[in-house]
């Protein structure tokens, strides 16, 4: 498959969970072994109490969903890391997907007419509540958003930031607090 050929998951950000759905931690991948289809992050408490993970890799246009069992540290180098391996690769849309939790605050910074982004003057505050591999709902003003519109946001996790640009397919208002929009994750722009 050429485009597997290209993949390179180093330096990328990943949200690491437990096969119930919960959130473990956040990690920045260090390294990516194409051959073994491995990655290796920082080692952390919470991944020596469990063998299997499932994993959402942000990469630009869509992230990247795994399965994962973890291993003891990489050989040859210090307990700071450990090794991951993936399986059972999924990057198209389902429905029925997995979604994730999670309690992350960013900002909206433009949003995209005619192809063309256009910058807020003020970034608009959002929360993401959970996120799948095709996509994430967030949490806004009440109105903030419509169905159809596209928009970039900054996911920061592991101290990098990863811009991704998102587009409202529902939208559910809970008056007079917010609105929760549901988004899909779409190509890359013209930027």
């Amino acid at each position: 498959m050429r485009e597997a050929a290209r993949k390179d998951f180093t330096s990328c950000n990943a949200l690491i969970y437990d096969e119930d759905g919960h959130l473990l931690t956040t990690v920045k991948i260090l390294s990516y072994d194409r051959d073994e289809n491995s990655i290796e992050v920082q080692s952390e408490p919470i991944l020596d109490m469990v063998k299997k993970c499932d994993l959402i890799i942000l990469t630009n246009p869509l992230p990247y969903a795994y399965k994962g069992t973890i291993h003891k540290p990489v050989i040859n180098k210090s307990d700071s890391s450990k090794l991951i391996r993936l399986y059972q690769e999924n990057r198209k849309e389902n429905r029925s997907e997995a979604r994730y939790k999670i309690s992350l605050s960013t900002n909206a910074d433009s949003l995209i007419f005619k192809g063309e982004p256009y910058n807020l003057h003020t970034p608009l505050e959002v929360q993401v509540v959970d996120i799948s591999k095709s996509g994430l709902r967030l949490r806004s003003k009440l109105n903030a958003f419509a169905d159809g519109n596209s928009f970039h946001i900054q996911l920061r996790i592991g101290g990098n930031d990863t811009r991704m640009l998102v587009e409202v397919i529902n939208t559910m208002d809970y008056e007079p607090y917010y609105s929760e929009y549901g988004c899909r994750f779409v190509g890359k722009d013209n930027e």
